[in-house]
């Protein structure tokens, strides 16, 4: 099974481009990091909790659903709920194919992950249009206000994008321009006929 790797900061498009390339791959799979948090601790509010730490991510239930995979066994894989910010207490069950796609932001911060991909991409995008996307993303997809999204990109996410993401990126195979008129399927059509994965 070929391992590969879909990081950058948050609404850069790793979601969309993740799902595009799995349409992609015949028999692949994929293992998004957003549900490998760990719960919000019940004293803090939740526009006052940073979801962009590494801190909170369950980095060793990743890795160990990622061995599992790796090695051919299925994982059942745990399911965030983000307005309550807690795992739900439902499972989906992850079967090995002949890809395996994983998708967050810190995907390409541990050496013992990055040893066992196939290929790494790195998706960047103006600061702009990131906290456009990130607006309309809140909004539409949990219900959350544009103040609330424009705090948490200000507190939260563009320090940890600057100081834990950014530094990621020297691990890519391949750094991918996403701006706002940007065409990743054009784009990973063409890249798949060119470089097979």
């Amino acid at each position: 099974m070929k391992i590969i790797a879909v990081g950058g900061g948050s609404g850069m498009g790793k979601t969309l481009f993740t799902r595009m390339l799995h349409e992609r791959l015949p028999k692949s799979v994929v293992l998004p990091m957003d549900q490998y948090y760990f719960d919000k601790p019940e004293d803090i509010p939740v526009e006052k909790y940073d979801f962009d730490s590494p801190k909170a991510l369950d980095f060793r239930l990743f890795h160990k659903a990622l061995n599992e995979l790796a090695a051919g066994n299925p994982v059942r894989m745990p399911q965030f709920d983000y307005v309550p910010a807690k795992r739900t207490k439902e499972y989906v069950k992850i079967v090995p194919g002949d890809y395996l796609i994983i998708e967050g932001l810190y995907v390409l911060m541990h050496a013992s992950i990055r040893s066992m991909l196939s290929y790494s991409f790195f998706l960047e995008s103006p600061p702009d249009v990131t906290v456009c996307r990130r607006c309309l993303r809140d909004l539409n997809e949990h219900g959350l206000s544009a103040h609330y999204s424009l705090h948490q990109y200000l507190t939260f996410v563009r320090p940890a994008y600057l100081t834990h993401v950014l530094p990621t990126k020297q691990f890519a195979k391949l750094v991918v321009s996403n701006g706002v008129n940007s065409r990743l399927d054009l784009f990973l059509d063409d890249f798949l006929k060119k470089f097979p994965l």
